[in-house]
């Protein structure tokens, strides 16, 4: 079984950790009181997918925990977080069944992503974008392999 992430901190003296809990709320509601609603949105809902990861994974991100395909997994939870369209969401909203199945959190996924992530490497590969394709899908199968093991709440 895995150890759990830890977060490693420095010792310091009371006073000074309450200093900068009292400093870092301060600046994060003066950071969320200049956002737009979508983005506070988007934040939320990228801050609660790495609490969820880290509570079953024992890590903030699929990438620190070493699985194949993790950072293609991570940028395409955070892509579709932030309401972005891109090869790695569209990736993630094609394996979805697959990815809650392994535990993976899952919010909105993209519509008809099969044809779309098609489309958008055959834009940028070419005459590769088959190729593309079949590599991205073997990462993501390889990624959904290798979860049952990483999982620490089981």
């Amino acid at each position: 079984m895995r150890t759990p992430y830890v977060c490693c901190t420095m010792k310091m003296p009371p006073e000074v950790r309450e200093q900068f809990r009292r400093h870092g709320r301060e600046g994060g509601k003066a950071r969320a009181a200049v956002m737009a609603p979508e983005a506070r949105s988007a934040g939320a809902r990228r801050a609660a997918t790495a609490r969820w990861i880290r509570e079953r994974f024992g890590a903030p991100a699929f990438a620190s925990l070493g699985l194949p395909g993790g950072e293609l997994i991570d940028a395409g939870l955070a892509d579709l977080a932030s309401g972005v369209t891109s090869v790695e969401s569209l990736l993630v909203s094609l394996a979805a069944a697959r990815l809650r199945r392994e535990g993976v959190p899952m919010t909105a996924v993209e519509p008809d992503p099969e044809e779309r992530l098609y489309g958008l490497l055959q834009e940028t590969e070419g005459d590769l974008a088959h190729a593309r394709y079949n590599a991205l899908r073997r990462q993501v199968v390889s990624f959904a392999n290798a979860c049952p093991s990483a999982r620490v709440d089981r």
